[in-house]
């Protein structure tokens, strides 16, 4: 009989972390995917989808848009321009390069550049003492002495004639007489300033002295001139190269000259791989040398000092499919200017089906770049309209616009 409550007490005992278990159970809440996150996580996380569902479009104002000019182009696949190298030599533009040295014979007494010096237009390079121009300055003296004379005689006759003491046909002659000696002294100071020499005040400024000034701001590559020489009249003492005015001469096949125009787009490429734009200027109608080629001539058009006159380049042509030494296929191509670059990735902005102004921004794999376009391999397909013009824009407004949620 003592064992019933001994056992009735255990059980008791055993019953109440149960009980507490049991409660814990029935008061759990029903279950919260979104439990323990701070207020409005939720909300949050649902922005984010939205941001990264429609971050990539873009709406303009209409004065926006007005602003950004933007054209579009419907993309189409057709026959990818092929590509051809040719060897070329970079030469001098008209003005671009030239040869310096004094209108009359001289002795070299200084020299002001050095090789490598970049100097302006009509800077002085070198100074001679010629005995022409020395010649020229004291007859220049002469007949300014008579111009001084005339003057005096054509007053004394304006005197005379205003007291009836001489006739008018003697005034006459002396204003004739001073406006001669005038004239003459002109011209002898227009030849001295030619030849470089300045135009004597007195007889001690004749020093036969005359300055040799560059015609063309550029880098003096080569110096001549030794001080003390005695050089003759046209005898190049510098030779002065303008960078960047240059062409690019390309020797091309007759077949590749007739696919060629003027006005066409070309790459031109350095001897250490970097690149330059290039225009043609002009294909030459004839064909020259042993290897029957034609010279189609190029103008650079951001050419720098690294393109030095008779360097030899490669240019590359984007020709026709099917012209000779040229392969080419289908592709679909839209202009570089219609690429968005970030990094190593590439975008286009396509105009939204149904929503005024208002662009997306999509990327695209990019293939062989051929002058003034570029392949796309993947991202876009025939018939969809692209953004070819104002991508600046549209690339502007968008990067204000993520500036303005970071601020937020």
């Amino acid at each position: 009989m003592n064992r019933l409550p001994l056992y009735t007490l255990l059980l008791s005992l055993f019953a109440l972390p149960l009980a507490g278990c049991g409660s814990d159970t029935e008061a759990a809440p029903v279950e919260d995917d979104h439990a323990g996150e701070a207020p409005g996580a939720h909300d949050d996380e649902g922005g984010a989808e939205a941001e990264e569902e429609h971050g990539d479009e873009i709406t303009l104002t209409p004065e926006q848009e007005a602003t950004a000019e933007i054209e579009t182009a419907v993309v189409q696949a057709g026959a990818l321009a092929a590509e051809i190298r040719v060897p070329a030599r970079i030469v001098p533009t008209e003005t671009g390069q030239a040869q310096v040295g004094a209108l009359v014979d001289g002795r070299v007494v200084r020299l002001l550049a050095a090789e490598g010096q970049a100097i302006r237009r009509g800077a002085a390079v070198a100074v001679i003492e010629s005995p022409e121009v020395a010649q020229l300055q004291g007859e220049y003296l002469q007949v300014q002495a008579r111009v001084t004379q005339a003057a005096q005689q054509q007053q004394r006759s304006r005197q005379l004639a205003a007291e009836d003491l001489i006739s008018g046909t003697l005034l006459e002659q002396a204003v004739a007489d001073a406006r001669a000696t005038e004239a003459q002294a002109a011209a002898l100071a227009g030849e001295i300033r030619a030849h470089g020499g300045a135009v004597p005040s007195g007889p001690g400024a004749v020093t036969g002295r005359v300055t040799v000034s560059s015609p063309i701001s550029g880098v003096v590559s080569e110096r001549q001139a030794e001080l003390g020489a005695f050089v003759q009249a046209s005898a190049p003492l510098y030779e002065v190269v303008a960078p960047g005015q240059v062409y690019a001469d390309a020797s091309v096949s007759p077949d590749v000259a007739a696919a060629i125009g003027r006005g066409d787009a070309a790459v031109i490429e350095a001897p250490g791989g970097r690149r330059f734009r290039g225009v043609v200027q002009f294909v030459g109608a004839e064909v020259t040398g042993e290897t029957r080629t034609a010279t189609v001539r190029l103008r650079v058009t951001n050419a720098t000092a690294e393109l030095r006159p008779e360097t030899f380049v490669t240019v590359l042509f984007d020709v026709e499919a099917g012209t000779e030494g040229a392969e080419g296929r289908t592709a679909i191509t839209v202009p570089t200017e219609a690429i968005d670059r970030e990094g190593a990735q590439a975008f286009v902005y396509v105009p939204v089906d149904g929503e005024a102004r208002t662009y997306a921004r999509r990327a695209v794999t990019l293939g062989e770049a051929t002058g003034d376009r570029v392949e796309i391999t993947a991202g876009l397909e025939p018939g969809e309209r692209v953004v070819v013009d104002g991508v600046f824009a549209l690339k502007s407004f968008r990067s204000r616009g993520e500036l303005t949620e970071h601020e937020h």
